[in-house]
């Protein structure tokens, strides 16, 4: 039964206060006891005025400002406030409108609070007009004589005294056994040692007949005859024991140290100087000075003095925003999309809108599989599948088009939606007619909503059905990789085959009939929808009108494409110009047409290395033709086209990214969506140095990104998909998708403030390169005179040391001849005193001699 609503009384006014106002208020002392307080308007009005709507008193602002008290001012008014603990109103509070209605509820109050004081009161008096109960009281519960317990007559028993001498253990008369225990002390403390045997020995115990334990005669007697009785008589008696611990009282106390005023002085050991040291201190420290004052000044001049270990970028706050929060934050517009058949645990490889169809979204979806699983299934047949989802029916797609292999790139055509081509994993391109499928599904949608019988209907699961692709270009005729990237040509302009000259355009209804495709192996491939042949066989076939290599400017091999961006210029040279990403992470800029001028003309104009790792996403900003965007590693560049660095190179993401994209309607708003699931949206115009705001979508990670093609800042959506096969569908914030006053001209002075900045760099470096290659060679002419002056040095050592070595030869020769013809003069004096026969072979010793002089070069040089 419903609980009748209680009528609210006039004066007063309900209210819900949150803990945080009542703390600001100070009311957590306010309850039953104390239920009434007062409360300055003047203090409630500034609240309202600073938290606006977020303030609970803001739903009674009309009676704070209306409120008088007789002529009392504005500043000095105070309204009641009133604890509503049993939510009798509706809320925890209610308010007195005016005075009168204040007098009372205090009056209520208190009248209250006296009744309760005098029912306290007789509460009080009743009882100490009870009687007490009656005690019984012992005239001398200490001192009071002995009285022993003594049996009467004809009643058996002891009395107390002997009952109680019964129960003392007494020692017995003969000696106390004793018992000694002793083990070797090395034996302490060891366990017990178990181990198996073969066999274990075993014993038998038998009864025997202890020769001590004697016959008890006295008890046979009793017994009777042939009954044995042995053993002890004990006499059988009833008596108790108890065990009492023995107690004592005693006390400590800790001792006590007396508590005194105490203090300490003490004065520094100062060493006296001389004269001398104090005179080469004042030296030292006036060179000193006189040599860093000009560094200093140099310094301050220069502006200079900073702190080089300080994060500047650690003081930025974040930005207080007005108006309410939730207006900022990132919504989810529609539930998931996700099939258990055909996307469920597969990675969403892209995302594209229809073009004139608003809440239908397509997605891509491959397998997930390893490298050894992908090793294992090549050369297998396996198909994939594009979905094609209306907002209408988030469980079911409306459209399923099957593909021969998995899908890595596709788009609608951008003037006709029944048109939508794809490359696939395989290398071949292939493209959907839609319209028959549309046509279906509307009858469909017009049957169902005439009220068809239930026996009739059948389930949207039932009724879709997987759509063949209307063409597919042959293996020979396609790329040699799987394709990366697909774009549509512009209808302005076609491509002349087998030449990739721009001719007019041969169909007049505005609608592209020509795309591009791009893939690893280097070839840059143009289709046209209208270019078909048939075989021997009657099959139509399908093939490329133009191709191109793209080489490496080193000449090295070709360039692994992986994202494409065109021009949008429709007059001039750079309608053929091009952008496209590579597996190395360099950004190419180049022309499907070779220049005629040029010796060796190539298809790449300029190349510079963008990222680490491949590039993920290259788009050109729909504000500004000169103006790329390329996502990659960790980090997204914005390029110039005058630049060969990046003009804006954001920070390093914890994560790696994986897509980003251009908001449509904010030339300074970028998306980048990131590995672990989170979504970047960065503002340039707000904060450069790290994303205004972060939003994570699942726990897998974001593969895919694309925005709602309408380009209307009332309604902004932005496709997320997954790599667990989840689309996610969330609405972009009004903050974030309604661009500033004068946006594009901001955001254009900042990326050519940035360009010049890059520029200046540029020609820094330049000149530091020169400045460093001058230095090196002043170094090395300065080296080569050194190493000349060395070597001649080295020669005239050399010269000198042969010399000195050819006087030292010289003397040492002459020294030796003097002794020889010193020696031979006194070889002489003994020959003359010999005999004949002694002085002829004295003579052939010298001979012999001699000849040995001559040979060796020892000849003694004539007087």
């Amino acid at each position: 039964m419903a609980e009748e609503k209680v009528e609210i009384p006039k004066g007063i006014t309900p209210i819900w206060l949150s803990g945080t106002t009542i703390s600001m208020f100070n009311l957590q002392e306010m309850n039953e006891e104390n239920p009434i307080k007062r409360v300055s308007c003047k203090d409630i009005l500034a609240d309202i005025q600073f938290r606006g709507k977020t303030s609970d008193w803001e739903p009674a602002k009309a009676t704070f400002v209306d409120y008088v008290d007789g002529d009392k001012p504005k500043e000095e008014l105070e309204v009641l406030l009133v604890v509503d603990e049993d939510n009798v109103y509706g809320d925890n509070f209610y308010l007195c409108k005016n005075e009168e209605t204040a007098a009372e509820i205090i009056e209520k109050f208190t009248k209250k609070d006296e009744t309760a004081t005098e029912g306290e009161a007789a509460a009080e008096a009743q009882e100490e007009e009870e009687p007490r109960p009656r005690e019984i009281v012992d005239p001398d519960p200490i001192n009071r004589p002995w009285q022993e317990w003594e049996p009467s007559e004809g009643v058996t028993g002891v009395k107390t005294a002997e009952s109680i001498d019964a129960l003392v253990i007494r020692d017995c008369d003969p000696p106390l056994l004793k018992y000694s225990m002793s083990r070797q002390r090395r034996y302490f403390g060891l366990g017990g040692r178990f181990h198996d045997v073969d066999h274990v020995e075993s014993e038998d115990f038998k009864p025997y007949r202890d020769p001590q334990f004697k016959e008890n005669t006295a008890d046979k007697e009793l017994a009777g005859p042939g009954i044995s009785i042995f053993g002890t008589r004990f006499m059988e008696r009833e008596s108790a024991s108890q065990c009492v611990p023995s107690t004592e009282e005693a006390a400590t106390q800790t001792a006590r140290y007396r508590m005194v005023n105490s203090m300490v002085q003490y004065a520094p050991i100062m060493q006296e100087t001389s004269e001398d040291d104090k005179e080469q201190l004042e030296e030292a420290v006036g060179d000193m000075l006189l040599r860093t004052l000009p560094l200093a000044e140099d310094a301050l001049a220069t502006n200079q003095t900073i702190k080089v270990f300080e994060d500047d970028l650690l003081r930025l706050g974040d930005e207080e925003t007005l108006g309410n929060t939730s207006d900022n934050a990132i919504k989810e517009y529609t539930s998931p999309f996700t099939d258990i058949n055909y996307s469920k645990n597969k990675i969403i490889s892209a995302i594209d809108w229809m073009p004139d169809a608003k809440g239908v979204v397509a997605v891509a979806c491959t397998e997930m599989a390893s490298l050894d699983e992908q090793v294992e299934k090549d050369g297998q047949v396996r198909n994939s599948h594009i979905l094609i989802w209306n907002f209408k029916d988030p469980i079911h797609p409306q459209f399923v088009l099957e593909a021969p292999g998995d899908i890595f790139t596709f788009r609608f055509n951008p003037k006709d939606s029944d048109l939508l081509a794809a490359g696939c994993a395989s290398g071949q391109v292939m493209w959907w007619k839609l319209g028959a499928a549309k046509d279906q599904a509307a009858k469909r949608e017009k049957g169902a909503s005439s009220g068809a019988g239930d026996d009739e209907r059948v389930s949207p699961k039932d009724e879709v059905k997987a759509i063949k692709p209307y063409l597919t270009s042959t293996i020979e005729g396609s790329h040699k990789r799987p394709v990366s990237a697909l774009s549509w040509l512009p209808a302005e302009n076609e491509i002349q085959p087998r030449t990739g000259r721009i001719v007019a355009p041969t169909t007049h209804d505005g609608i592209s009939q020509q795309l591009v495709t791009l893939a690893p192996d280097g070839m840059v491939l143009f289709w046209d929808l209208r270019q078909k042949k048939e075989d021997k066989n009657g099959a139509l076939l399908w093939q490329y009108i133009y191709k191109i290599n793209v080489s490496s400017v080193e000449g090295l091999g070709e360039l692994s494409g992986c994202r494409l961006c065109l021009s949008p210029a429709t007059e001039g040279e750079e309608v053929t110009h091009f952008h496209l990403g590579t597996e190395d992470g360099e950004l190419v800029n180049g022309s499907w047409l070779l220049p005629e001028a040029e010796e060796n003309p190539s298809h790449v104009i300029s190349s510079h290395a963008a990222h680490y790792g491949p590039v993920v996403s290259v788009q050109r900003s729909p504000f500004f033709q000169d103006t790329i965007l390329t996502v990659g590693d960790w980090t997204f560049n914005i390029y110039k086209a005058a630049a060969k660095e990046p003009v804006i190179k954001s920070s390093f993401a914890p994560t790696g990214l994986t897509c980003g994209r251009f908001s449509p309607t904010r030339p300074g708003v970028i998306v980048t969506a990131r590995a672990d699931g989170s979504v970047d949206i960065w503002d340039l115009l707000d904060r450069s140095h790290e994303a205004s705001l972060q939003h994570n979508v699942g726990p897998a990670a974001v593969t895919a990104l694309e925005f709602w093609g309408d380009g209307s800042p009332n309604l902004q959506l932005l496709a997320v998909g997954d790599q667990q096969g989840t689309l996610h569908v969330f609405e972009i914030p009004r903050n974030l998708r309604r661009p500033l006053p004068n946006e594009g001209a901001l955001v254009d002075a900042l990326l050519k403030r940035e360009l010049a900045r890059v520029g200046y760099m540029t020609s820094r470096a330049q000149f530091r390169r020169q400045e460093l290659s001058v230095k090196e060679a002043e170094d090395e002419e300065k080296k080569r005179a050194e190493e000349e002056q060395r070597a001649k040095a080295a020669a005239e050592e050399a010269r000198a040391r042969e010399l000195a070595e050819a006087e030292a030869q010289a003397a040492i020769a002459a020294g030796e001849a003097e002794a020889v013809l010193a020696e031979q003069a006194k070889e002489d004096e003994v020959t003359s005193k010999l005999e004949p026969a002694d002085e002829a072979a004295e003579a052939q010793y010298r001979l012999l001699e001699a000849a040995f002089r001559e040979k060796v070069g020892l000849t003694v040089p004539e007087a």
